[in-house]
C-alpha cells in the first residue's frame, strides 16, 4: 500500500487492515533539534460496526499513540480502514477494539491505548496573530502557567489544505510573552507541515526563544471523521 493522501482511492469493499499506512518518526522530525516526550491523540468520531445479528452500532473512540513509537499511521488510511469495519461482523465494542488495537499496534510497533473520546477545553483562547511584526523575547512577571490560543493554521504538505487548530500551551508566561507567542504563531499561518511535527515545532521554536514552555497541545479540527490532537511536552 502506498500513501493514500491526496490520491483518489477506491473506497474499500471488505475488511481491509492491510490499507494501512505507516509514517516514520524520524522522517517526520527531521530538522528538528529538540527531542521531546507526549502522545498523539487520535479522536474516531464515525466508529461504525455491525455485530453478528446484523444490528448497526456507531460509537467514538480515541486512539492514543506514545510519540517514542517509530512509526505512526497516516491519517486517510486510518480513515478507510475505520470505514472498512461494516464488512466485518463483531461480538461486541470490545472486540471491535480489540481489532483495532491489534492492527495499528502492529503498524505503530508500539503498544497503544484505546479510550473514550478526547474533548478540547472550555477555556476562550487569545486569537493568533498573522502580521509583519518583531516577535519580543520573554519579558515580564509570569503570572500565567497556561496560555489558550485560537485560529492557529497550518497547511497539509501533500494536499496544500488548510488546517485549524486551538492551541494549548503550559509554562510560565507574562502578558506580553502571550502576545509575542500569538505573534508567532501566526508564522505557521503558510507554512506546510503535519499535525504531529506542528506541534513540535512550536515547542521547539519556543525553546529556542528562551520562552519558558513546558507543554504545547494542539486540537486539531476534525476532517474526515478523525480529529488529531497532538500533545508534546519536555
Amino acid at each position: 500500500m502506498t500513501n493514500p493522501l491526496g490520491k483518489k482511492i477506491s473506497i474499500p469493499n471488505k475488511f481491509s487492515p492491510n490499507i494501512l499506512f505507516p509514517i516514520s518518526r524520524a522522517d517526520q522530525r527531521q530538522g528538528i533539534n529538540h527531542e521531546f516526550k507526549g502522545k498523539d491523540i487520535w479522536n474516531l468520531h464515525e466508529v461504525i460496526w455491525i455485530n453478528k445479528m446484523g444490528k448497526v452500532f456507531h460509537n467514538e473512540l480515541s486512539v492514543v499513540i506514545d510519540t517514542s513509537s517509530p512509526y505512526t499511521v497516516e491519517s486517510k488510511s486510518l480513515k478507510l480502514f475505520v470505514n472498512s469495519f461494516i464488512y466485518k461482523r463483531f461480538n461486541s465494542l470490545s472486540e471491535v477494539k480489540k481489532i483495532l488495537r491489534k492492527y495499528l499496534e502492529k503498524l505503530t510497533k508500539s503498544k497503544i491505548q484505546i479510550k473514550s473520546i478526547y474533548k478540547t477545553w472550555a477555556e476562550a483562547g487569545k486569537n493568533v496573530v498573522v502580521a509583519r511584526k518583531k516577535i519580543t523575547p520573554p519579558s515580564g512577571k509570569k503570572s500565567k502557567t497556561v496560555l489558550y490560543f485560537e485560529g492557529f493554521r497550518s497547511l497539509c504538505p501533500i494536499t496544500n489544505q488548510p488546517d485549524n487548530a486551538k492551541i494549548k500551551i503550559t509554562g510560565a508566561f507574562s502578558n506580553a510573552d502571550q502576545n509575542s507567542i500569538s505573534l508567532m504563531l501566526g508564522r505557521y499561518h503558510k507554512s506546510e507541515g503535519y499535525h504531529e511535527r506542528c506541534a513540535e515545532e512550536i515547542l521547539s521554536e519556543l525553546l529556542e526563544m528562551n520562552f519558558n514552555a513546558e507543554q504545547v497541545e494542539a486540537f486539531f479540527e476534525r476532517r474526515g471523521g478523525i480529529a488529531i490532537i497532538p500533545v508534546r511536552h519536555k
